[in-house]
């Protein structure tokens, strides 16, 4: 069994060795870090170069062009050459036990093709910010939800909640991901496909400590803004009951722009997706909560429809 790790950098001189030195430290030891660097201009290059005379593991790739974060990561996979591909950020930090931990999940679930987890948030200084995770910071409630989880309806209505940082795939993943999508980030692509497959698992576990820091290049938008956020999550994912005619309104939204997404999906034709079937599944639930919003709100209903009609909106 050959284990990889697709690490992507752009002036991470800051935070890079002590990654790359997390990743070292495991144990279950990986036997290649296929590291992409996206054209950057401080000492990150230098950094893995010197690492890298004591740890031959590491391959170095220096783009010719900046590919940006999500092209970076196609890259960096298509290079690796492990049964297993561990994706890893920059400025993060490993939990030494993260490998074996992650391949004991694949171990207990023979059909998982990817595997996530949760991960504890640190500061620059590596100080933990607060009991949130990242979990909590993407609002996915898991131990509330109904097992088992149905991560289509959670992505393509809540948002992305499969952080790329804590992301592992085997490689037979690599038969149907690429090209990725110019339209999604690459841990959201991965795991919308791994959701269509049903082959998507985690571990509840915090397997890696996830940096916030003011030059990330993708990072947590909502930490400040959490609290305020959580009651229309909650509403989406169907752990809260919508009750005044605003929210019946944004439910109604998310159904119908998970309708949107689904359609929009078929253009790249992947034969594992039943798209009739989801489709038919998601307009039928949405038909439905449109009735009950109608009866409930008869005259509010009425009015936005209206506005909705004049406007264009929401037309399937």
């Amino acid at each position: 069994m050959k284990l990889s790790v697709a690490l992507c950098t752009y002036n991470g001189s800051k935070f890079i060795e002590q990654q790359i030195n997390s990743i070292l430290n495991q144990t279950i030891k990986v036997d290649e870090i296929i590291v992409c660097d996206d054209k950057s201009t401080d000492a990150t290059v230098a950094i893995l170069k010197e690492l890298q005379v004591t740890y031959p593991c590491i391959v170095i790739i220096e783009n010719e062009l900046n590919l940006r974060s999500t092209k970076n990561f196609e890259k960096a996979i298509q290079r690796c050459s492990g049964d297993y591909i561990f994706l890893a950020d920059q400025d993060d930090l490993w939990n030494e036990e993260k490998v074996a931990k992650t391949l004991a999940i694949f171990k207990e679930n023979p059909s998982a093709e990817g595997v996530f987890s949760n991960a504890d948030l640190i500061d620059d200084n590596g100080t933990k910010l607060s009991n949130k995770t990242i979990w909590d910071s993407v609002f996915f409630f898991e131990k509330e939800l109904p097992k088992p989880i149905d991560f289509i309806d959670i992505i393509f209505k809540n948002g992305n909640i499969v952080t790329g940082a804590t992301l592992c795939i085997k490689k037979e993943v690599k038969s149907f991901i690429f090209p990725f999508s110019e339209d999604n980030l690459h841990d959201e692509w991965i795991a919308s496909l791994l959701a269509f497959r049903n082959t998507l698992f985690y571990s509840t576990e915090n397997l890696i400590s996830y940096r916030i820091h003011e030059n990330q290049q993708v990072g947590m938008k909502n930490l400040e803004k959490m609290e305020e956020i959580i009651r229309k999550k909650r509403i989406i994912i169907g752990l809260d009951t919508p009750k005044s005619f605003q929210e019946h309104r944004f439910l109604l939204k998310k159904m119908f722009l998970k309708q949107k997404e689904l359609v929009n999906f078929q253009k790249y034709n992947f034969e594992f997706i039943d798209f009739q079937k989801l489709q038919s599944k998601n307009l039928l639930e949405w038909k439905l909560f449109t009735e009950k919003t109608k009866k409930a709100f008869p005259i509010q209903f009425k009015i936005a429809s209206l506005i909705d009609t004049i406007l264009g909106k929401r037309t399937l």
